[in-house]
């Protein structure tokens, strides 16, 4: 008898191409790192079946399949080497320069209007999960081999991608991918080297915490504190779908439809400054494109503002530029007896640009 574990499995993934190259039959190698503490929060694959009934009976006579299509969500901690590798699947590839890589490949924040030409260049990928059985104590002395169970997700598109963290937590991410073809194999491995599992990809980063992070908006010419901050988070939703075609079950391509970047800040409340800009962002600095004029980008004349998220741990750092901030509410919390008063503000971007820097 064979019993799996968390013990026996790891996750890793490869880059097919650009999800406008026809690689998706192609196995890679996947010897990529999502990060630290990774998990697959879940898995699912599905056939889309569907019953064909016929008049005079109740059951059905017969079973019709569609698409076949999958998600899976992974959660890692962000490390300060590896997982900026992960932006490549939403922004395309990056060319580093003295060991910073940038997403877009560009080293400045995208124009008005948000979106980059680079966004459309993202990369398809490929996720190994594999399994390695542990025998249990009444099987064990008669058995020489334990079985491999290995799962290769292919023409994976990510779907959506976050980083975030609180008061006393690590930088958490969760990268979220549908798929529309896998290939399974079963292997055998010998039994005194499962425990060990050789696939595992040895990590190279350290972790990265709350102690490593500061959350700044602009005031028209540098980048200000906005109190004790307590938690942050962006999200970058891309909301690819598949695309499929005549004669196959399996996808063929993806499509994009609107990218959203998003997300949220919780500070100690100081004043109303946070709440009037919320109020006063709707009427003030409104051009003909219903988009904000970015002349100043402050908070005081209420125009939508810049941000930054940044992470550093000795000389590398992952940081994210946020532009044109929008509020989307205004949120009080912590009105309780004897605890403090905090303030969260939800919030969109119409572009952003990551940095990675990582020696």
């Amino acid at each position: 008898m064979t019993v799996y574990t968390s013990g026996g499995s790891s996750v890793h993934y490869g880059f097919e191409g650009t999800d406008a190259d026809d690689v998706w039959a192609t196995p890679v190698s996947a010897t990529k790192t999502f990060g630290l503490n990774t998990s697959v929060n879940s898995l699912s694959v599905g056939t889309n079946r569907f019953d064909l009934n016929q008049l005079g009976q109740v059951e059905p006579t017969a079973f019709a399949y569609g698409q076949q299509s999958g998600t899976i969500d992974i959660g890692f901690t962000w490390d300060d080497v590896n997982s900026h590798d992960i932006f490549r699947s939403i922004y395309g590839a990056s060319t580093p320069s003295s060991n910073i890589y940038s997403y877009p490949n560009s080293s400045s924040v995208p124009a008005e209007g948000g979106t980059s030409p680079a966004v459309i260049n993202a990369m398809t990928i490929q996720v190994d999960q594999q399994l390695t059985g542990a025998h249990t104590y009444a099987t064990q002395a008669s058995n020489t081999t334990a079985t491999t169970i290995r799962r290769k997700l292919m023409g994976c598109v990510t779907t959506g991608l976050s980083i975030s963290t609180s008061i006393g937590s690590t930088v958490d991410g969760t990268c979220s991918m549908v798929f529309g073809k896998e290939n399974t194999t079963n292997t055998t491995q010998d039994s005194s080297s499962s425990m060990a599992f050789k696939d595992q990809v040895a990590i190279t980063g350290s972790p990265l915490t709350f102690a490593h992070g500061t959350f700044k908006v602009s005031n028209g010419s540098s980048l200000i504190s906005l109190g004790e901050i307590q938690s942050a988070n962006i999200n970058f939703n891309t909301n690819q779908n598949l695309l499929y075609q005549l004669g196959s079950h399996h996808s063929v391509d993806a499509y994009r439809q609107v990218f959203e970047i998003t997300g949220s800040f919780q500070t100690s409340f100081k004043d109303l400054t946070h709440l009037t800009h919320l109020l006063n962002q709707a009427s003030n600095d409104v051009d003909a494109k219903g988009v904000s004029n970015k002349s100043g980008n402050t908070m005081t004349n209420h125009n939508n503002v810049g941000a930054e998220l940044q992470f550093t741990n000795g000389t590398k750092h992952i940081q994210v530029e946020l532009k044109d901030l929008s509020f989307g509410s205004h949120d009080i919390s912590g009105l309780v007896p004897v605890q403090p008063v905090f303030e969260e503000l939800p919030f969109k971007a119409l572009a952003a640009r990551v940095e990675a820097k990582v020696a």
